[in-house]
């Protein structure tokens, strides 16, 4: 909650663009995409401060502008507008899946409906979503469409759907990536809207990417499942190599690499990070260089399903997000949360050369 609260007063909430009818993001992470507004309503909020002889509402009857003070309103307005957890009873998020994590162990939602209250809601907190919430994509071998309708693995596709305002308000980007996906990325000249899961993606106009997460997970890792060594090649700085790639993400000011790995692999995952801390990515817009910040990684760990310990269970359970309680119950009792899993975590910011 205090840095939910300390968020509300670091954010801005002074609309930037009033000159499109609302828009809405398709779902963030794996959440489905809010219902169609009615066109009523569509209609009133599309209407520009300019076209109003005074402008929106001033709202001074309700509380909440005439009675709060507007860093307690701020806070109000973060915490309806961010994701939380939707927990089902009877279909729950299955801890055997390779998608469970220590900070995402349920189906994630947005409500919107707090945008509809008026227009002087609606101007102050309409780029809110795209701010407030990280954007989380599965770049993975199933590139299959997820529970919103489109292609977790697809960024450009995903962020060419916001107008321009939204794409300028995103503050973070988690991708969960298979090594084999991350060695695989290059700067080409792409369409934004394509719709196959390639290498050939571009950033849309306008998008900026403050923050960047990579997350390399324990099942990621080119064969896992055989116990191999621990193995990503370095970024490089040719082209064609990924460490350009990362180097075009627009706007970047941080980027952090999570690494995961089984206990056991404990000493290849810390040679790797060692290894990873003396990387280096080329900013393509001339503001210097991505390097380690010189911190010591910080480490973590956590118990995972006894699913994930290689060669791993059945594909039809690790993949499956969600799935009945019944079946849920059965699968506790055969794969108890016994694998431990250490988290490396190494952050790199600009530096000017």
């Amino acid at each position: 909650m205090e840095a939910h609260i300390a968020a509300a007063r670091n954010f801005n909430y002074n609309p930037r663009n009033h000159n499109y009818a609302p828009s809405y993001i398709s779902g963030f992470g794996i959440s489905p995409a809010p219902p169609p507004l009615p066109p009523l309503s569509t209609k009133i909020l599309a209407r520009t401060v300019k076209a109003a002889t005074r402008g929106p509402h001033e709202q001074a009857q309700s509380p909440l502008f005439s009675v709060l003070f507007p860093e307690l309103r701020n806070t109000i307005f973060l915490l309806a507008l961010t994701e939380y957890e939707v927990r089902d009873a009877a279909r729950p998020w299955s801890k055997h899946s390779r998608y469970y994590r220590p900070d995402r162990t349920a189906r994630r939602a947005l409500s919107t409906s707090l945008l509809l209250t008026c227009r002087r809601i609606y101007l102050e907190t309409h780029l809110a979503p795209a701010a407030l919430n990280e954007h989380v994509f599965w770049a993975d071998r199933l590139r299959g469409k997820a529970a919103s309708g489109r292609f977790e693995s697809s960024y450009a596709q995903y962020f060419a759907k916001m107008p321009v305002s939204q794409r300028r308000a995103v503050e973070r980007v988690r991708i969960y990536t298979e090594t084999n996906w991350l060695e695989g990325r290059k700067v080409l000249d792409a369409s934004p809207d394509q719709e196959y899961w390639g290498v050939q993606e571009t950033w849309p106009l306008g998008l900026v990417i403050p923050q960047l997460n990579i997350t390399i997970r324990h099942t990621d890792w080119r064969f896992w499942e055989r116990k191999r060594v621990l193995t990503l090649a370095g970024p490089g700085e040719d082209e064609g190599k990924w460490g350009m790639w990362i180097g075009n993400v627009p706007g970047l000011q941080e980027l952090i690499f999570e690494f995961e790995s089984t206990e056991a692999k404990k000493e290849e995952l810390e040679l790797l990070v060692r290894a990873a801390c003396g990387w280096k990515f080329a900013l393509a817009d001339g503001r210097g260089f991505l390097k380690h910040n010189g911190r010591k990684p910080i480490e973590s760990v956590w118990l995972a399903s006894a699913a994930l310990e290689p060669p791993g269970a059945r594909r039809t359970v690790l993949d499956q997000r969600e799935r009945d309680a019944a079946e849920e119950i059965q699968l506790d009792e055969k794969h108890p949360l016994t694998l431990k899993l250490l988290v490396v975590q190494a952050v790199f910011t600009v530096v000017v050369e």
